[in-house]
């Protein structure tokens, strides 16, 4: 032990502490996301449908109006740029991710830092590593791991991903407020300003975030008499969040398709869209309870913990508001990972149980809990275990390779009443349609499209994917013309994205299977892959 922490006082300096972090950034997103190159593709059907829009935009094709998704145009923009690095992988994303994991695990230090018991500083002279910062550095570590290998991260490429650095930075320089009085300067409100921005444009609901903390700011800063210097401040934000909405409004400006924009982007999200068709929450009556019991226990470290009542107003108007959005918007597993930028804020726990001498950072006990912590969140990994286990859904590529295998020049792909699998991507053909995937949204319209180019005789493939979500399917679903031919029908384990109830979880990573078999019935649902090919 004493090796271990003699090697990290020597890395953990200012010179450094940077690349240490990066380096975590790297491993974690490397094992855990599927955009990764250890991973033969990303299973997920939005990241696939967000890269298939990135690649039809490099094309030429205009977002919203001759290509569909409700997402940002942000969103778009950042996959139109990965595009550019690989039309066939995640490559880009994958760095996207890195550098996004960086500056998470950069302020979620920041945040660890304020909250430490200043008893447990290093004295002049002292490694920076001794005691407290060496602790708090372990519970960075915890932190990274929970977050990147928890259900919430799904497989990558998530706007909650790309959120949470931008919300961990704001929480940072609130809490500096709150606790140390200390307001940001004009570069930090800036930089604020372009990351709401960027949120704004990618997906506005997360800004719940946003509107609990302004609320409290507001608040603090006149009981404070500092009213001025906030809004002067929340200038300097607002020019940081008009410079990116100059920006992407100047390209559908350029393209003559602001109609499309609103429509696509605002009308659609907040008067059709409804929800995907499951919301991944698991159907079981004692789950509303795990939920409830876990966003208190989050909650108090601010409202019960010794933090002054500043603090525990700004977290609870933050993270208060934020789950307001969750009771009152149909919610996605993922849409939790937001949470993750409050927990930092756990060190108060470690702190009120280390000044009551129940644990210690150098303990036996402790560093058996570290262990017991990771062994359970890298073991139940969805996405590690089936790539080591060899049970990682492959059958898209099988379904690529007999399409590629008979390239011609009317070789187009088309994917009905399913979702994006990632058969444009790995085929290297864009869609010849707008709504090109089953959508969430029952529009006639979109319904009508489809069923036209299934039944146009244009198309050489179809793609379907029976199975895995029911809800929409029976409505976009179109009987295949009699001059097509099935060429291809597998089975894929379908993964319960965000276990439905315990057993599926466990049953889908396999590994406790040999265990479980004794004491339950085996839980597996499976989804048909079909290829069909027009006959000559």
């Amino acid at each position: 032990m004493k090796i271990i922490s003699y090697l990290c006082i020597v890395l953990y300096n200012k010179s450094m502490k940077n690349i240490l972090l990066f380096l975590f950034a790297v491993l974690l997103i490397t094992l855990f996301s599927t955009c990764s190159f250890l991973y033969p593709l990303n299973p997920w059907d939005d990241a696939n449908v967000y890269m298939t829009i990135g690649n039809a935009m490099l094309d030429g094709k205009e977002l919203y109006v001759d290509i569909f998704d409700h997402k940002g145009p942000v969103l778009f923009f950042l996959h139109e740029w990965a595009a550019t690095l690989s039309r066939s992988s995640f490559v880009g994303i994958y760095l996207v991710e890195i550098v996004c994991c960086y500056f998470y695990l950069y302020y979620s230090l920041r945040t660890i830092q304020l909250f430490s018991d200043p008893s447990q500083a290093p004295r002049k002279g002292r490694d920076v590593l001794h005691r407290g910062h060496r602790g708090e550095f372990v519970w960075l570590f915890l932190i990274g791991l929970l977050t990147y290998t928890s259900d919430f991260f799904s497989y990558g490429d998530s706007v909650e991903e790309f959120a949470l650095p931008i919300l961990a930075h704001s929480l940072y320089h609130m809490l500096c407020y709150a606790k140390e009085r200390q307001l940001p300067g004009r570069t930090h409100a800036f930089v604020m300003g372009i990351g709401i921005a960027l949120i704004f444009w990618m997906k506005f609901n997360l800004l719940f975030f946003y509107v609990g903390g302004i609320l409290a700011l507001l608040y603090i800063a006149k009981k404070r008499e500092q009213t001025k210097e906030l809004w002067t401040l929340a200038a300097w934000t607002f020019a940081g969040f008009v410079l990116v909405t100059a920006l992407v409004l100047a390209y559908f400006v350029i393209h003559g398709s602001t109609d499309a924009l609103w429509e696509s982007y605002f009308l659609v999200n907040i008067f059709q869209y409804h929800g995907s068709a499951t919301n991944g929450m698991p159907d079981v009556w004692w789950f509303k309870f795990v939920k409830l019991g876990g966003w208190l226990l989050l909650m108090m470290p601010a409202l019960f913990l010794r933090v002054s009542e500043d603090v525990k107003l700004l977290v609870f108007a933050t993270y208060g508001v934020l789950l307001l959005s969750f009771a009152t918007l149909t919610v996605q597993f993922y849409y939790f990972l937001t949470i993750f930028s409050f927990f930092p804020l756990l060190i108060t726990y470690f702190n009120a149980a280390r000044r009551r001498e129940l644990v210690s950072p150098h303990g036996w006990k402790f560093w058996s809990g570290v262990s017991v912590v990771v062994v359970l969140a890298v073991s139940t990994n969805w996405n590690f275990v089936t790539l080591l286990n060899g049970t990682f859904p492959h059958r898209v590529l099988e379904m690529a390779e007999i399409i590629n295998a008979n390239e011609s020049e009317d070789s187009e792909v088309l994917t009905f009443s399913s979702y994006d699998t990632g058969i444009y991507q790995h085929t290297r053909h864009l869609p010849p349609n707008k709504n090109f995937f089953l959508s969430s949204i029952l529009d006639p319209e979109i319904k009508a499209e489809q069923k036209e180019w299934v039944e146009s005789g244009k198309i050489k493939y179809l793609v379907r994917v029976i199975g895995a979500v029911n809800t929409c399917h029976d409505y976009y679903d179109a009987p295949v013309p009699a001059n097509y031919k099935l060429v291809y029908d597998e089975e894929e384990l379908f993964r319960y994205r965000f276990a439905t109830t315990p057993h599926k979880f466990l049953w889908n990573l396999t590994w406790p299977r040999p265990l479980l078999k004794y004491i339950m019935e085996p839980v597996t649902v499976n989804q048909r892959m079909q290829v069909y090919e027009r006959r000559p």
